[in-house]
């Protein structure tokens, strides 16, 4: 084995061992093993992994299958225009990537941890919402004079909506835990990095990565907090734009860039989105600068937000299946 994969492998390993019926809970601890012989912050995005990759590979699109249409979207955003379409659908592997295996390795890592009953939570309210609404797919339009069923499925469609609620609830409350977890891990990650191999092209992807993701973390922060100013705005794009700047400068120094070297393949494969994204970010800034309308600006923001999932979606698919 290649040393300078071990840190994301050990991820994708993670990963990977979580389909595994009978066997997962004593492979997940043996990998546990293995990470924390590497390092702590290794062993910690290994625990993190398994629900980072329930999140983003069934929970995005379940969301958006009971995604709020904003005021001015005339249609729900789809996954042709959300992101990488390559991914299997959320009904064929919810029970494979989100089972309630996908937190062993982080309750014997951090066995306080509050992620822990977010997770958990979330896999129940995950269940709760696919099993009801099975229910409300099969019931049939009932003939007019059949009130008995047509009170029935109101009621259930009702209880429903509830439901639906209740698991956008459990999904963000679970969201906002996991990238404050997962962004505090990532910068300890990056240093590792450097110290053991410089700044090569895995350093410069997982660099822009974390700028990409603190950028519209801070951003969605601001807005809730209604301190968010157009300078900040302009400092967080500057921030990705250097971030991918610098990235390309690296490429164009390498003497030779093989069409296997996992990194550089991941990079030129999440370009355009990673374009689109910091377009999304400058629209943003340049709209509040020239004082355009409030809701110009919250369609603004609703971009920037669909423009980092779409980049996301992308660049989570490639680099599970390349370390």
């Amino acid at each position: 084995m290649n040393p300078k994969w071990l840190l994301p492998i050990s991820m994708a390993l993670g990963l990977g061992l979580l389909g595994v019926a009978g066997a997962a809970r004593p492979l997940q601890k043996m990998q546990l093993w293995l990470d924390q012989r590497d390092s702590p912050h290794t062993a910690a995005a290994s625990a993190l992994a398994p629900i980072i990759d329930c999140v983003n590979r069934v929970d995005r699109d379940t969301r958006l299958t009971y995604y709020p249409i904003p005021e001015g979207e005339s249609d729900k955003p789809t996954l042709d225009n959300y992101g990488d379409r390559n991914e299997p659908e959320p009904y064929l592997i919810r029970r494979s990537v989100c089972s309630q295996q996908y937190t062993v390795k982080l309750a014997r890592q951090a066995p306080a941890s509050d992620l822990l009953a977010a997770a958990d939570a979330y896999a129940q309210a995950l269940y709760n919402v696919t099993a009801l609404a099975d229910g409300v797919t099969r019931l049939q339009p009932p003939a007019p004079q059949e009130l008995a069923p047509e009170a029935a499925n109101k009621q259930l469609q009702v209880a429903h909506a509830h439901v639906v609620e209740k698991y956008l609830a459990a999904s963000t409350s679970l969201r906002q835990q996991l990238a404050d977890e997962d962004l505090r891990v990532r910068p300890a990650q990056l240093a590792l990095l450097q110290a053991r191999f410089g700044r090569d092209m895995q350093w410069h992807l997982l660099n822009y990565m974390i700028t990409a993701r603190q950028a519209v973390n801070q951003i969605e922060q601001g807005v809730r907090a209604t301190n968010l100013t157009p300078q900040r705005v302009a400092d967080l794009a500057d921030a990705v734009h250097k971030a991918a700047e610098d990235s390309r400068v690296f490429m164009n120094t390498l003497s030779s860039r093989r069409p296997d070297d996992e990194a550089i393949y991941l990079w030129y494969n999440i370009k355009a989105p990673a374009d689109e994204y910091l377009k999304a970010l400058n629209t943003l800034r340049q709209d509040w600068q020239d004082h355009a309308a409030p809701q110009q600006l919250s369609d603004d923001y609703y971009l920037v937000t669909r423009r980092y999932d779409a980049l996301l979606s992308y660049y989570n698919r490639l680099a599970r299946n390349a370390f």
